[in-house]
């Protein structure tokens, strides 16, 4: 039989050639660059007999196993437009009109060539296989390739041949399975992107057309400009002025705060007679003992002469006594899988990237098999993910990720990784697929995108960081001080994700001074702020 796939781009038909083209006893044939798109071919590609597919659940070990002719090609994302009728033009009628006006389907000129191809291409196909990518839009552009096809060659719906294929990499593992598991298009996901491009349709055009007709000729300068309305865009614009109208509202409070430096030895004692500090004085660290920061329990009041009365007995007090000193284990929890929203952050705060140049980066290497597909927003891998296998892969890259690869699947260091909240049942999270060392990929970018990657995935499947946090209590007075203090004890998945993650309080592990312990600030001070927006 020949079966017709359609990838969403041409790198992913040109990676699926690829595969096809390396299956036992598969035979390549001429491949056509002259058109629109590239078209590859291959003959003798086995798989189970398409009869026997089509519920999306795996094909039986019993499931006979045919050869197939493949020609494979690829739509350059949507084929099909929506428009409005001529008959409904902007001074023709109301803009209300809209919202009942019918819609017509055409394909622009730049994408008619390519409708033609898929007709005649469809024409010589027994079968059809969609490859486009597994997310609303991919499924409403499968609708379309469906569409054109079928014009081509009524027999492959008549017939119930056209079939869907769900991937989330181009590797070959990931290609072979796709074959074993073919579906059918999901006709639910089809019709919530119609509806949603019909109400932006409809809401987008009859506003932007109200708001043009009503200011154009109200402002010096909008004479020739149209004031475009976006049913998403406006929100978030919505969103921005109001954050803006509260900066510029806000009317700021003045508060007033207190500020406690001690010195103490390691061994928890305190530090007596330090002189001030002068050129003809000379004093190591170990006899000045170490400075600790306290803050105070009330944080801020927003009275000033009542933080004045509370300074000032303070400061006759004089001494602060310890009250409290306390300890207790406390863990870094390993990050959860990675989704698009969280990459979408990492990426900003890490590497400085913004999201269109992170998702256009991030398509590059899902197209060349370096990760997986990169829109989800799936935070949870399925139990037969096969995490072993993917960590051995990096046993062979040299540096810090062959090395902690090693190390995660010895002395029982793995981990399967914790299950976040969101799952799309679409895609798996953001994950390697194709272990390399990141020196090999050219684009700086892309490299630091999917050194990210890998080092949040094995992050994943180590084990929590592990430390002792301590906190110093003092009290002056009737006021209350406090410090807090952190001893990491094993940090596990941190030390993949240097430089990037780190844990600390700042004053690292405490002295462990003894309760009731009485002690001299070295500075206690009062100190103004104010609020912000």
């Amino acid at each position: 039989p020949i079966v017709l796939n359609v990838a969403e781009k041409p790198s992913v038909a040109r990676a699926l050639a690829d595969v096809f083209r390396s299956s036992p006893g598969a035979q390549q044939r001429n491949n056509h660059a002259n058109g629109p798109t590239q078209i590859f071919e291959c003959d003798n590609v086995r798989f189970p007999c398409l009869d026997q597919q089509g519920s999306g659940r795996l094909a039986s070990n019993n499931a006979r196993v045919e050869g197939h002719t493949m020609i494979t090609t690829a739509v350059r994302g949507h084929l099909a437009s929506q428009d409005f009728p001529s008959s409904y033009g902007w001074r023709r009628v109301n803009p209300v009109a809209l919202f009942d006006a019918p819609i017509n389907t055409t394909y622009k000129e730049d994408m008619q060539p390519l409708e033609r191809m898929l007709r005649d291409l469809a024409r010589r196909a027994s079968a059809l296989i969609l490859w486009l990518d597994c997310d609303r839009e991919g499924e409403a552009i499968s609708d379309e390739v469906r569409t054109v096809c079928l014009r081509g060659n009524a027999r492959l719906g008549s017939q119930n041949r056209i079939f869907r294929a769900k991937f989330s990499t181009v590797m070959p593992g990931e290609i072979q399975r796709a074959l074993r598991t073919l579906g059918r298009v999901n006709e639910n996901l089809v019709k919530a992107v119609e509806a949603r491009s019909e109400h932006d349709l409809r809401v987008g055009a009859a506003f932007t057309r109200w708001l043009t007709c009503r200011f154009r000729n109200k402002f010096d300068g909008f004479a020739d400009q149209v004031i475009s309305y976006g049913p998403c865009q406006f929100p978030t614009l919505g969103f921005v002025v109001e954050r803006w109208a509260r900066i510029q509202t806000f009317v700021k409070e003045d508060f007033w705060f207190l500020e406690m430096t001690i010195r103490l030895n390691a061994d928890g004692s305190v530090v007596n007679n330090i002189p001030a500090q002068g050129v003809n004085n000379v004093y190591n660290n170990q006899q000045q003992g170490r400075a600790i920061s306290l803050t105070w329990k009330r944080v801020r009041l927003y009275d000033r002469t009542m933080t004045l009365a509370i300074y000032d007995a303070c400061l006759e007090a004089g001494e602060a006594v310890v009250t409290d000193v306390s300890g207790r284990p406390k863990n870094k929890w390993r990050p959860i899988p990675l989704a698009t929203v969280e990459l979408q952050k990492r990426a900003s705060k890490y590497l400085r990237i913004g999201s269109e140049v992170l998702m256009q980066k991030a398509e590059s290497l899902y197209n060349n098999g370096y990760i997986s597909y990169p829109r989800t927003e799936t935070e949870r891998f399925r139990p037969e993910f096969n995490h072993h296998d993917l960590i051995q892969s990096f046993h062979a890259v040299n540096g810090e990720l062959g090395n902690y690869a090693q190390l995660l699947l010895s002395n029982n260091n793995f981990q399967n990784p914790r299950a976040g909240p969101n799952d799309d049942n679409a895609h798996p999270p953001i994950t390697p697929a194709k272990a390399v060392n990141p020196e090999e990929i050219a684009d700086p970018i892309e490299r630091n995108i999917y050194s990210l990657v890998v080092k949040h995935y094995l992050a994943c499947c180590s084990r929590d960081a592990v430390g002792r946090e301590t906190e110093l209590t003092l009290k002056i007075a009737s006021e209350e001080f406090s410090a807090k203090g952190l001893m990491i004890l094993e940090r596990n998945w941190l030390e993949i994700y240097h430089p990037w993650e780190k844990w600390s309080t700042g004053q690292g592990v405490l002295p462990k001074a003894r309760v009731g312990t009485r002690i001299t600030p070295t500075s206690l001070m009062m100190r103004d702020g104010a609020t912000a927006p």
